[in-house]
């Protein structure tokens, strides 16, 4: 697979939080936008890379399947931010 135009690939990050007696739970704990994880990049997507973790909007996202794993195709336009 390869991104064209400003599209991003991204797939969601898993938190993993561990309580007081050390379980660890994962998944969305938190209120608020779960963060991502760039896969591949677009070649006119410009000031992105593969391995960046950004926030979107992920509700103008593509959702697709990578090799058994879910993924969400978006436009670099709805990606907010890079932390």
């Amino acid at each position: 697979m390869q991104m064209i135009g400003k599209n991003v690939l991204v797939t969601e990050t898993v938190k993993e939080t561990e309580t007081a007696s050390g379980i660890i739970l994962t998944g969305d704990t938190t209120k608020g936008s779960k963060p991502g994880l760039v896969l591949m990049v677009g070649p006119e997507a410009t000031h992105l890379e593969k391995g960046q973790r950004v926030f979107l909007d992920w509700s103008k996202t593509m959702p697709v399947d990578v090799d058994g794993k879910g993924a969400v195709i978006v436009d670099m336009e709805h990606i907010k931010a890079v932390l």
